[in-house]
């Protein structure tokens, strides 16, 4: 029977010791970190990484998320944003726009420790809750008053929202060990009035460049006009330059035809004049008083006639 008893004890411990340690067990999620802490010791130096974790007597956990997170902040109910959480951010010509705001951010794990010392009894969400959220707004305006309000408005915001990342992550990163992986306005929301005045400016943006666009034509077209005249004066130019080189080309050949001819004349002449001899003249004057009768021939250039 004492046996029995003390076997009874024994399992009952080890239900109870069993249910405890269940009851002592922390399951930190997949992307997340935990910070151990108690307020005799303080914060412990060892970060919990995801799965189960037995917590020790009056020890507590604070969780991180070092997975993307997503905050959003937009006029309309969205991807998390529960009311209009929409703001106004300040733009370099002194206007005043209301924007939605969504930013992709993660804690850095090596660096969580001394976060959650520097806020103590918060964890990630109270953080972002209460700090982050707090300063964002100025934050982004700081960064916004550097533009425009037409830079806002535009559907371009690319070099705008780029500003925001890397000015966001340097600033937060070092006062909340948050890593801003992306920030960026993703829609803006001008009153009546506002929306007036943009619609104003655009219609004169339009006007302008459509004016400018002209402008660029005529400029264009008078260019096109220079450079087809000069083209259309190098094409005359060239044909005369061609023509009096032809002219002169054609003159040197009439010249050198005539020098040719001349010389050929003049060859032909003194061939001709070396072979009159005087045998030759004795015989056309026999065939001539043969022919016509008695004549008298004079020399090379004489003249017959009849006697």
């Amino acid at each position: 029977m004492k046996s029995k008893i003390i076997i009874g004890i024994v399992a009952a411990v080890a239900v109870l010791g069993g249910g405890y340690t269940v009851s002592r067990m922390d399951l930190i999620g997949t992307g997340k970190v935990g910070i151990v802490y108690n307020y005799k010791d303080g914060v412990q130096d060892t970060v919990l990484t995801p799965g189960m974790h037995f917590i020790a007597p009056m020890n507590k956990v604070k969780e991180f998320s070092t997975s993307n997170e997503i905050l959003v902040l937009t006029k309309d109910k969205r991807d998390g944003s529960k009311e209009d959480d929409s703001f106004k951010v300040a733009t370099s010509d002194d206007a005043s726009i209301a924007v939605s705001f969504q930013m992709s951010y993660r804690y850095d794990p090596d660096t969580v420790i001394d976060t959650y010392k520097r806020f103590k009894g918060m964890d990630g969400d109270d953080i972002i809750e209460n700090r982050v959220k707090t300063v964002l707004k100025s934050k982004i305006s700081e960064i916004t008053t550097n533009y425009s309000m037409m830079d806002i408005y535009s559907g371009n915001r690319s070099e705008l929202n780029n500003a925001i990342t890397e000015y966001l992550n340097k600033d937060f990163h070092k006062k909340y060990g948050i890593e801003v992986l992306d920030a960026s306005i993703v829609d803006v929301h001008p009153d009546k009035k506002l929306k007036q005045a943009i619609d104003n400016r655009v219609t004169a943006l339009q006007e302008k460049q459509q004016a400018q666009a002209e402008q660029e034509k005529v400029k264009v077209q008078k260019e096109t006009e220079k450079l087809q005249a000069e083209a259309d004066a190098q094409i005359e130019l060239t044909k005369a330059e061609a023509d009096a080189k032809k002219a002169k080309v054609k003159a040197a050949a009439e010249a050198e035809n005539t020098k040719i001819k001349a010389k050929a004349q003049a060859e032909a002449n003194n061939e001709l004049s070396a072979s009159i001899t005087d045998e030759l003249i004795k015989m056309k004057e026999a065939e001539a008083h043969y022919k016509n009768g008695w004549v008298t021939v004079q020399g090379a250039d004489a003249v017959i006639a009849d006697k």
